[in-house]
């Protein structure tokens, strides 16, 4: 009886210990109507206030990372449906008006396509050629 009730007890506790934080903030509220936010004295003496605000855990920021990343993922695989979508369009509208569709070069789907650009050239500053002897000439 004792051990289900200490599981009862840890589960229960578990969750609160997953939950955000309530931490408090000094801040001084300084220009006109107080709404220049600082953390150090205003110039004109201002007294400080304090906000509370909330801090995620943990395991909530490790959450948002996991969500963020399986956004990422469905954008880039609807954005990749949604250009072989108007590609096959494309195609489409131009065997309708007799066009032949051009060929593309044999890639893997998966391959992005890179393109590398060189720096340009900068052109070193040319010495005087003798400044004497072209006055002279």
């Amino acid at each position: 009886m004792k051990p289900l009730l200490l599981v009862l007890i840890l589960c229960a506790a578990l969750p609160a210990l997953a939950q955000t934080q309530v931490r408090r903030a000094q801040v001084y509220r300084c220009g006109p109507e107080g709404r220049d936010l600082r953390d150090s004295p205003c110039p004109g003496g201002a007294a400080a206030s304090s906000v509370d605000y909330d801090e995620p855990s943990a395991a909530d920021s490790r959450a948002a990372r996991e969500r963020h990343l399986a956004d990422s993922k469905r954008a880039a695989a609807l954005a990749s449906a949604r250009r072989a979508s108007e590609a096959e369009g494309r195609r489409v509208r131009a065997t309708h008006i007799g066009l032949q569709p051009a060929v593309a070069p044999a890639q893997p789907a998966s391959a992005p396509q890179v393109t590398h650009l060189n720096p340009p050239k900068t052109a070193k500053p040319r010495k005087p050629s003798g400044g004497a002897s072209s006055a002279a000439r």
